[in-house]
């Protein structure tokens, strides 16, 4: 089959024939917008591969939100992602890219096209007065069009992937809010006589999510042995609070207690025991150690209500629930514990992630390395 690239005013257009196969006739298709004529060769190279094959396929008229709405999404559904990944996407797609490109044809989206949708999601205020998307929202909106498309590639929707090319959002890095050790220190005095007092002590001591707190049943703790394990996680998907599991075989982890932590795990143990007691029939047992006194699991929003009003009391800067994760591994970093025993104490799946993060927190090593090399080669 012919194909050919022709100019057209300033940009280059891409032409190539296919047979019919009812009919038997020549068919031309074509493809412009190419800033240059490599481009629109190279274009063509990738197609009439295909072409010869038998296997190319001309684009559905199909627009993005058709694209999102009705084959993509339910794709994922179908592969039993996490309720929160699900939500996370719906959220993406409804919120962000089809109020501003949804009626768009997929095959007619250009890297431009993209960008431009980035650019006013960054810089347009929402309805509540909230400042534009963060970089990180804006990679995760071009990750899903991007996954879209090779999606819609691969199962015959689309005869190439117009977002091939295009890169995500580049990101600055966020300065992280930690507390120092004295100010850590603070809070936990400050909020020692609270009812989930346990509760801070295992997140600025052992840096446990969210999520893994309010996921942890007795079952999992085990006083004797001075340790605890991470099986379950509860976290929120449409704003309901549901049992789910660590996002990875790495968050699946057993944690250490010291004899502080387990000193505190029993006390409030007793504390629960009695409040169990007094409920009589109206306790719900199910085990978590994050529960009202009716043994009622703690919802993860009024956990994260429940800090910001502790902090509220208190002169110190304040955090997100988050960012006691960052406190308690800045803090064994700094203090000298190995990087290989803090990634496993988080449940991360590498060291490389711990070093990538926390990297500005270990004392002295460029100092201390540059000195060894010295002393090595100079002394």
């Amino acid at each position: 089959m012919s194909s050919f690239t022709r100019q057209r005013g300033s940009t280059h257009t891409a032409y190539w024939h296919t047979l019919d196969a009812a009919t038997g006739n020549r068919v031309q298709h074509s493809k412009g917008g190419f800033n240059t004529k490599k481009a629109a060769k190279e274009h063509l190279n990738s197609i009439m591969g295909k072409v010869q094959e038998g296997s190319w396929q001309p684009d559905q008229p199909i627009t993005v939100k058709e694209l999102l709405d009705d084959h993509w999404l339910p794709a994922q559904k179908s592969r039993e992602l996490r309720p929160t990944t699900i939500e996370q996407y719906t959220n993406v797609i409804s919120a962000w890219i089809v109020p501003n490109i949804g009626g768009v044809k997929v095959p007619a989206l250009t890297p431009a096209t993209v960008n431009g949708m980035v650019e006013t999601l960054r810089t347009t205020k929402s309805s509540r007065g909230r400042e534009g998307l963060s970089t990180r929202s804006a990679q995760l909106a071009v990750s899903v069009l991007k996954s879209a498309c090779a999606w819609a590639l691969k199962n015959g929707l689309l005869g190439r992937n117009p977002l091939s090319g295009l890169d995500r959002p580049r990101s600055k890095p966020k300065a992280m809010k930690c507390w120092s050790a004295e100010e850590a220190k603070a809070f936990l005095a400050h909020t020692r006589d609270d009812r989930i007092a346990f509760a801070w002590s295992l997140l600025l001591t052992r840096g446990l999510r969210r999520g893994e707190l309010c996921g942890l049943r007795w079952t999992d703790v085990d006083l004797a042995g001075a340790a605890l394990r991470i099986n379950q996680t509860r976290v929120t998907a449409e704003g309901k609070a549901i049992d789910s599991s660590p996002k990875t075989e790495a968050g699946r982890r057993s944690v250490p207690l010291d004899g502080a932590l387990v000193s505190i795990l029993r006390s409030y143990k007793a504390r629960q025991a009695a409040e169990k007691l007094a409920a009589g029939t109206a306790y719900e047992d199910d085990g978590y150690l994050l529960a009202d006194e009716l043994g009622r699991p703690c919802h993860p929003d009024t956990l994260s209500g429940w800090f910001d009003n502790a902090i509220a009391k208190t002169d110190l800067p304040r955090l997100r629930l988050h960012d006691t994760r960052h406190t308690a591994a800045s803090l064994m970093l700094a203090s000298g514990v190995p990087v290989k025993v803090v990634s496993d104490m988080l449940g991360h799946s590498s060291p490389t992630i711990t070093l990538s993060i926390y990297a500005h927190t270990l004392p002295g090593t460029a100092a201390e390395a540059g000195a060894a090399l010295s002393a090595s080669l100079l002394g």
